[in-house]
Formats: structure tokens, sequence, C-alpha cells
């Protein structure tokens, strides 16, 4: 299978410009960074916010693109699934590069999904969105909670990513990976995934897809120490996704 991205999620507020930068720079082609969007947590006038808005601000005059997502949660997630991009994320999802012939800033946008909203969900809806923003990258997150929201959302024949999550964000690792629900969709996996594991969990999801398949990696909870997004820990996290990669092809992981 080929590793077309790298996701480290969570960075906050407390973690510098300069520090993301660095993590970018392991894998600059492949390293994605993801910020949590959440109404009341990150709305105008937090300091998360502000801090979103300073790291977009910032990325638009460099002259490498960096791989920037979003992952909405909660009430923001829910007002997308119904057809309304709220007030507080438009700027940042219209925001472009200054090169490279001005793509957007923010290349995926991840929908975690509440309960009710997946339950209640108008695939077509949702299809009109994703289809206004034909530049950029939806993710649906896959778990039991979502898989029937995710079932009417491919019989729509929108283009959209699928998260392969059992633990619904919650960080915990799966008894075993799921195999694609659609292999000719682009697929990321997530769930526990740590430093210390990736390479293991890796070689149990090269098993449930073909060696051509592109699918990504998402780490989150297990790139914290005592509670908060470590950059250190993010770049091994990286170095070790890259290190199985290599011996993917040139090597034996088994």
């Amino acid at each position: 299978m080929r590793i077309n991205t790298i996701t480290c999620s969570d960075p906050r507020d407390y973690n510098s410009y300069q520090d993301l930068v660095g993590l970018w720079e392991t894998d600059p082609g492949r390293v994605e960074i993801a910020v949590q969007m959440h109404e009341g947590k990150v709305s105008p006038g937090t300091e998360r916010y502000e801090w979103v808005r300073d790291v977009v601000d910032k990325l638009s005059y460099e002259f490498y693109r960096y791989h920037f997502a979003m992952h909405i949660n909660g009430k923001w997630c829910n007002d997308i699934c119904n057809g309304k991009i709220p007030d507080e994320l438009r700027p940042m999802f219209d925001a472009r590069w200054l090169f490279e012939n001005q793509p957007h800033l923010v290349s995926r946008i991840q929908l975690n999904m509440p309960v009710d909203t997946a339950k209640n969900l108008n695939p077509y809806v949702l299809k009109g969105v994703i289809e206004s923003f034909p530049n950029q990258e939806f993710i649906i997150q896959y778990n039991d909670n979502t898989k029937e929201a995710v079932r009417k959302l491919n019989e729509t024949g929108v283009w959209f990513t699928t998260l392969y999550d059992a633990s619904g964000g919650r960080g915990i690792l799966p008894k075993s990976w799921n195999a694609p629900v659609r292999a000719d969709r682009p697929m990321g996996y997530s769930g526990g995934l740590s430093p210390e594991n990736v390479k293991e969990n890796l070689t149990k999801i090269s098993s449930h897809v073909s060696l051509l398949d592109d699918i990504w990696v998402d780490a989150e909870g297990k790139l914290k120490t005592d509670g908060k997004f470590d950059v250190a820990r993010a770049i091994q996290y990286v170095k070790n996704v890259k290190s199985w990669d290599y011996n993917q092809w040139f090597g034996k992981n088994r």
C-alpha cells in the first residue's frame, strides 16, 4: 500500500508556528497537520481561534505548500451536514496561498459527525456542500455510528474520503482494522496509533488493502504528553511511518 499522507492532529496555541514548520519539514510532501474546530472552544475571541487564524495567515506566505486540515466537530459539523457553512469557518475554508496559482490553504476538511447528525443525515444536502468545494477534499469518519450515513452518501455518487476509526475519535486501538468499504475511494486509518505501535499496525492494515491502494494514517491522543500535543512525539511518529514505508518497498516488515 502507498502512504500518501501522515496526519498529526490537534496542536494548539501552546505550539509555536516554527514548531509546526519543523514537523512539516520531517516529510514536507506527506505530513499533514490538522486542527480540531469546535464551536465555543475555538470560537472567535478565544486564544485557540486567533492562533488558528494566525497559522492560516502565516501559511499563506509560505513558498512551499504545507498540508493543513481542519477536523470539524459538534454543532459546526452538524451545520455543514445540513447545508450551512458556519460564518466563523468560512474565512479559513476560503483562504488561499499566495503562490502556486492560489490553491486553497485548508486542503482537507474532516467531518466528525455527532450521533444524531449521522442518524438524520440527508446525504444529498451534504453532497451539495461537498460539491461546492470542488478543490478541497472532504473526509467522513466511518464507525458503527456513521456507517449507515456513509453508505447513503456513497449512493449519491459524490466523491469523498473515508477515515476508518472504530473508536470515533476516542483514540482506542481496534481489535482489527476495517477492510475498505470502497477500495476505489481514498481511505485513512485512525484510532490509538502512536509512535510506538504505528509500524505494527501498518503491517496489520496492509493485510486489508492492495499493494497499490493509497492510504493515510492519523494520530492524535498518543502524540500528547501530559495532555498537550508533543511535537517531538509527532516527529517520531512520522519517522516511524517513513521507516515502515521504506521497509515495505526495500526491506522486510514481517
